[in-house]
């Protein structure tokens, strides 16, 4: 049979036919993912397996037709994602966004870790090195979240960390997308609180970038001793973060918020701040739905509390930490010969471009944030993740010289001007 299929082949193609794979696919053969919930599939706050199979780590491997096992969540998540539209105040699972559902429903099947795509949501440089699902499930400070317990076995094996599983993997090609962990949760709380270690033991909303760069260069070294092609991505600015808006676009919107019984403090008519309103909004109108009493929303920045406030100083200090981190990635790519990936394009310094906020967008549209933006307004959506790839595949091609079919001069998304109809 193979004989006389062989022979068939033959003759539909002709003798001087040859049929090949993709431009450097050959590199990708052992494709593996190192990173953060950016590159494990985050979506509107959650992860499941259809925000999964969308990741710009998946979309790149398949475009060079390399084999690539994810450990996919099942429905409704591990944790689950909120769900359009937002004023409905609920999560995947039917749960109200008024409180955080951290459950987990587990695989979808019973893949054997480890994986390609190592990548899991809230890893820092510290964690990629270091923490296996042996340490999270350890009753020794710190202790981790739900979360973390239930997502860590599902990656990797009991003893290994992101990095000494990526050595296990012995990779062709690996990707490093660290870093946004580091500065997110003071971005979307609006409490700067700096690390002077990662294991410390009194908390920290960001990590400096002194702290970072040798855990950085750490866990390089490791990626280095693979002999492998390798792509560092960089880190995205905060201000570009598309749930951040000033406050004054709050108070134009206060009639249109009333609606959803959030009440919008009269400081935000002169403030100067920032407010992340990807979570705080919907929880509002969420606890306005349970309570049935209005919800206040002040644009004052608070001392020491997570108020989700920015002032313009915070916004440039955490600025200042990324562009430092990215100097550092860009740095080590040079030295070592490997692509780096700049994803300015996609996650611009700042949204200026983007139509002001609006309540009814955010509330009642699918795509509040823009077209390339998941309903967390932090983490992409599908869209925004093949433009991340397309950004990646382009910096492997400036580099190793071979491209994909997502080669695009200029990858940008996200500044639609009207996202909602």
């Amino acid at each position: 049979m193979i004989a006389l299929a062989t022979l068939a082949l033959s003759a539909c193609e002709g003798s001087s036919t040859r049929v090949t794979g993709p431009a450097g696919a050959s590199a990708f053969q052992n494709f593996v993912v190192v990173g953060t919930g950016l590159s494990m599939g985050v979506q509107s706050g959650g992860i499941l397996y259809s925000s999964q199979n969308q990741t710009w780590a998946a979309i790149l491997a398949q475009a060079e037709g390399a084999s690539f096992r994810m450990p996919l969540l099942r429905a409704p998540g591990c944790q689950p994602p909120f769900i359009a539209p937002l004023r409905l105040g609920v999560y995947l699972s039917g749960l109200s966004s008024t409180g955080i559902d951290s459950s987990c429903a587990g695989p979808t099947d019973t893949l054997t870790p480890p994986v390609n795509n190592l990548a899991i949501a809230g890893a820092s440089a510290w964690a990629a090195l270091n923490l296996t699902p042996k340490l999270v499930a350890s009753s020794i400070a710190p202790v981790y979240s739900v979360g973390d317990r239930a997502r860590y076995p599902l990656v990797l094996s009991f003893t290994q960390s992101q990095i000494t599983a990526m050595r296990i993997e012995r990779p062709t090609f690996v990707a490093v997308e660290l870093g946004l962990t580091e500065v997110l949760g003071a971005a979307t709380s609006g409490l700067l609180v700096a690390a002077t270690s990662y294991t410390q033991t009194a908390p920290y909303t960001y990590v400096p970038a002194t702290v970072f760069a040798p855990m950085f260069a750490a866990v390089t070294d490791s990626v280095k001793l693979t002999g492998a092609r390798v792509v560092v991505l960089s880190v995205p600015r905060v201000a570009g973060i598309y749930g951040l808006y000033p406050a004054a676009e709050l108070w134009s919107e206060r009639t249109a918020l009333a609606t959803y019984g959030i009440s919008v403090n009269v400081n935000c008519s002169t403030s100067a701040t920032s407010v992340f309103v990807g979570t705080l909004v919907p929880f509002l109108a969420a606890k306005f739905i349970s309570t049935g009493v209005a919800q206040p929303l002040s644009c004052a920045d608070v001392p020491g509390v997570a108020d989700a406030v920015l002032t313009p100083a915070d916004l440039t200090a955490l600025d200042g930490v990324v562009t430092q981190m990215n100097v550092q990635i860009q740095q080590i790519a040079q030295t070592n010969g490997w692509a780096f990936a700049d994803l300015t394009r996609v996650f611009p310094p700042d949204v200026s471009g983007r139509t002001v906020y609006s309540a009814a967008d955010q509330l009642s549209c699918v795509n509040p944030f823009g077209y390339g933006m998941s309903l967390d307004g932090t983490y992409p959506n599908a869209e925004g993740h093949r433009s991340i790839a397309t950004a990646v595949s382009g910096a492997i091609k400036a580099k190793y010289g071979f491209a994909t079919s997502l080669d695009d001069p200029q990858p940008q998304i996200f500044l639609r001007s009207k996202p909602c109809p």
